[in-house]
């Protein structure tokens, strides 16, 4: 189709999209590595959510002064960054890996009799520190640099392909995770260290890939005043620096909290990210403790990402429809059928006993999820500059990201408390609240598609920024 070839061959979102996936799917086998060796390690799901939890509040911390960094220097250049980075951390995890946790190979049985990662040797008690000291310094990286890509995207796809773009960002997420978690698994058992020497791999790929993007959207080059200086107009072939669409000046430190000002301060900005944030610490904690429990239960470390796998064939298949949908069904429909699936569905996955059960239910809650993310994305970034896209992101991620800390850590508590079962029946609530909380912004189920939202959003006073 003339939109499919337009994306792939007038634009680098080919490159860009390598260059994310190459992240995305390092970042994938290290989430899964990390918290089932510290599971196996010390022999407690709350030390492996709490280490969760200690990332997720280092990466929201930082993400602020991550958006200010998006928004003032060359967002290319910054992926650079953020690939070589990757390839150090996952170097220096797979070392520790290897000194530390040398396990006997005859030693096949983790915790609880479980066939996970199990690991001997005289220093063996000094990996469970080594990893929460290097997925630290993950956090940190992910917290000042993990959004430059998706910051970045606007400038490299024309606004009237945003919604096709991100529906197969969400197909692209979803095959990652899919993946992701029988990969993980897979890896595991050739060699503990073998996820972050993939990663390292995936890094440098990333690296080249971000290297061979050239037209792109970029301020002007700016001073260590923060004033702006000449324009870059010749730095790289077909490079765009689009001086209306920035202010007069780039941001400073203290700008970093503008982003979330913004999304806090208008009426629909503010309803709409508290409901998607009970949706993102609910539905992720959900998930993790549905791995770990399965982990603890005896089954195969590939089974253990299974419940991931479910929700990436969901997200896949929704995805698959979400960019004809979104141009023909109205925005509000989408968005509010999103919220529904979500919350029954992770309701009946919390009631099903069995695995393949909640797999089922797993799956058909997230089939709405690439539609609606395509519309709230969209719309997002039609109401904010190009030049603003890091600390509004920034800010989202704070608040989001926020919330799965804290239902992590809650859940990991409520695990080892009152059990798998319960803990997740109170997720399945935080889920229908947060659809019931959505459902009420008239302003939200009543958005049409993408060719009338300039109307809407007069209509509805939505704050620009």
């Amino acid at each position: 189709m003339a939109s499919d070839t337009e994306l792939w061959r007038g634009t680098d979102y080919g490159w860009w999209l390598a260059a994310d996936t190459s992240g995305a799917v390092g970042a994938s086998l290290i989430a899964f590595a990390v918290p089932l060796m510290m599971l196996a390690t010390t022999g407690s799901s709350a030390a492996a959510t709490t280490t969760e939890s200690i990332c997720v509040v280092v990466q929201t911390v930082l993400g602020l002064a991550g958006g200010v960094i998006q928004d003032r220097y060359d967002r290319r250049t910054l992926m650079l960054i953020w690939g070589a980075s990757g390839v150090v951390l996952s170097a220096v995890a797979a070392t520790a890996v290897m000194l530390f946790g040398n396990a006997p190979k005859t030693s096949g049985h983790g915790v609880n009799g479980a066939n996970a990662p199990a690991f001997g040797g005289p220093y063996a008690h000094v990996l469970p520190i080594a990893l929460l000291c290097i997925v630290v310094l993950f956090s940190v990286r992910d917290g000042l640099l993990e959004n430059t890509s998706n910051a970045m995207l606007r400038g490299v796809v024309p606004d009237e392909q945003l919604p096709h773009a991100m529906a197969l960002n969400d197909a692209r997420d979803s095959t990652v995770t899919l993946a992701g978690g029988p990969l993980g698994g897979l890896l595991m058992t050739v060699g503990h260290a073998v996820p972050f020497l993939t990663s390292a791999v995936l890094s440098v790929l990333g690296i080249v890939s971000a290297w061979r993007i050239r037209r792109y959207w970029k301020r002007a080059t700016v001073s260590d005043s923060g004033r702006p200086g000449n324009v870059d107009t010749g730095s790289e072939v077909g490079a765009v620096s689009d001086a209306d669409d920035a202010d007069d000046s780039a941001p400073r430190w203290r700008d970093a909290l503008d982003g979330m000002i913004w999304l806090l301060r208008d009426r629909f900005q503010r309803h709409l990210i508290i409901a998607a944030a009970m949706v993102t610490g609910a539905s992720n904690a959900f998930l993790l403790l549905t791995a770990l429990d399965i982990s603890q239960g005896g089954s195969q470390l590939i089974s253990a990402g299974s419940i991931n796998a479910a929700s990436a064939v969901g997200m896949l298949l929704g995805a698959l429809m979400a960019s004809q949908l979104v141009n023909r069904v109205p925005g509000g429909v989408l968005v509010g059928v999103m919220f529904v699936l979500l919350a029954v569905g992770f309701t009946c996955a919390a009631l099903v006993p069995s695995m393949v059960g909640k797999a089922i239910f797993v799956a058909c809650s997230v089939l709405a999820l690439p539609a609606g993310n395509a519309v709230l994305g969209g719309l997002s970034n039609t109401l904010v500059g190009k030049d603003k896209l890091g600390r509004v992101g920034a800010g989202s991620m704070v608040l989001q990201y926020g919330a799965y800390g804290v239902a992590v850590a809650l859940a990991g508590w409520g695990m080892q408390t009152i059990g798998y079962g319960p803990t997740c029946l109170i997720l399945a609530t935080v889920l229908v609240a947060a659809a019931a909380y959505a459902l009420t912004m008239r302003s939200l189920i009543t958005l049409p598609t993408p060719d009338r939202w300039a109307e809407h959003i007069q209509r509805w006073s939505i704050a620009q920024f």
